[in-house]
């Protein structure tokens, strides 16, 4: 459980900094992906999905994971049928069919909660979004997002120089979440969040209709 008053302290620090607390942008993301259509979460979920990959595949071929690699043209599937690139039943029996066979693979039997494996974190972000294409639900968006936040924490985590670089009145674990990683993905979100609310009318046109919208959301992917 957390301690509030642990947390505002954190909070009071973020202030400071002019930050962002990841519990107050959950907060935030809720109610906003409750109130858009089904295609807009699925945008939301895919869009965090493809920079998790774009950050995975830098990686040399032999480091990457086949439980990522397995999700990205899944989510080129997912997009295609969202602007109409793609007939709409062959996009969703394509999505199913890959989320069956990861339901049905050992990755899925495997847990998936270890917060440093970024691989996952990247995978499961993608299988979020898949599962949102078919149901529309905000959860699977909201848990997408989590990802989004928890793979960022990887890198902060990763980088050495950091915690050298805190000023003295800071927090250590305000300044855990004051890494840049983690920023700029609470900034995406919800930077997509309002695209989409202004935007993701587009979404139901045709794929000439939504090209400019998904560039946006791809853009840093």
């Amino acid at each position: 459980m957390r301690d509030p008053i642990h947390d505002d302290a954190i909070r009071e620090d973020l202030d400071e900094l002019g930050l962002r607390h990841f519990l107050d942008v959950r907060a935030t993301v809720r109610p906003m992906l409750a109130n858009l259509a089904g295609r807009q979460r699925t945008a939301f979920a895919a869009a965090v999905a493809d920079r998790l990959q774009h950050e995975h595949h830098q990686l040399p071929e032999r480091e990457r994971a086949a439980i990522v690699c397995h999700w990205r043209p899944v989510l080129e599937v997912v997009w295609d049928g969202l602007c109409g690139r793609r007939d709409g039943k062959q996009s969703v029996a394509e999505v199913a069919e890959a989320v069956g066979a990861f339901y049905l693979s050992p990755a899925y039997q495997k847990p998936h909660d270890d917060p440093a494996d970024a691989a996952d974190h990247a995978a499961m972000a993608a299988f979020y979004a898949a599962e949102c294409y078919l149901h529309g639900c905000a959860e699977f968006a909201m848990w997408s997002g989590w990802r989004g936040f928890d793979y960022a924490s990887v890198l902060a985590g990763d980088d050495r120089d950091w915690p050298h670089r805190k000023p003295p009145r800071v927090r250590l674990e305000s300044w855990e979440l004051a890494h840049p990683a983690i920023q700029a993905e609470l900034d995406r979100q919800l930077a997509d969040l309002e695209l989409l609310d202004e935007e993701g009318w587009t979404l139901d046109e045709t794929a000439d209709g939504c090209r400019d919208l998904v560039d946006k959301l791809r853009g840093g992917a």
